[in-house]
């Protein structure tokens, strides 16, 4: 009798996607071009994978507003790291200050919109902490759900959901 090696089960989870993950790290100064800078390599970054061109514009504005809200309100560098599995990219800036961005809110006289805007282009916005700093995420759906059963869910903002080709938002708690 021959030995026989078993089937191997599908992968589950998060990864499963058929489309293997994209990644790209790019460390940024923390100076007044670096959202001008991150904006130009993610739009780059975005067409050299075959992401869908309608979404670059929404995709490369959340970029902008992360580093721009690491730029201003902490004192030093920060890192723009982009994972795409083909339908999801998780956009995530760290940054080297413990303070945690205020919950996505009524704007004041001293900002709060980009978080607002973050979520109303469609991106699910988490904050993670760290010990000497924190990464602010941005998860937006940039590929049209084939599945309606797989749409995320509806928005939470005062939005209706239109399609589930539509970006949709919900802030969770951090």
């Amino acid at each position: 009798m021959t030995p026989t090696t078993p089937p191997q089960a599908p992968p589950t989870g998060p990864r499963s996607s058929p489309v293997a993950d994209h990644q790209l790290t790019v460390a940024l100064t923390g100076g007044r071009h670096s959202p001008r800078i991150a904006r130009h390599i993610t739009a780059r970054w975005l067409a050299a994978h075959g992401a869908p061109a309608p979404r670059t514009p929404d995709v490369v504005l959340i970029v902008s507003e992360l580093v721009t809200n690491a730029v201003r309100h902490t004192h030093g560098s920060c890192a723009l790291h982009l994972t795409w599995n083909g339908h999801q990219l998780d956009i995530a800036v760290a940054d080297q200050d413990e303070q945690l961005p205020d919950a996505p809110g009524a704007p004041g006289e001293h900002g709060g919109f980009g978080l607002l805007l973050i979520k109303g282009l469609g991106g699910r916005i988490k904050t993670v902490a760290a010990l000497g700093g924190k990464t602010v995420h941005a998860t937006v759906q940039v590929a049209p759900l084939s599945d309606p059963r797989e749409s995320p869910p509806t928005a939470t903002a005062g939005r209706s959901a239109n399609t589930a080709h539509e970006l949709r938002l919900t802030a969770e708690g951090t």
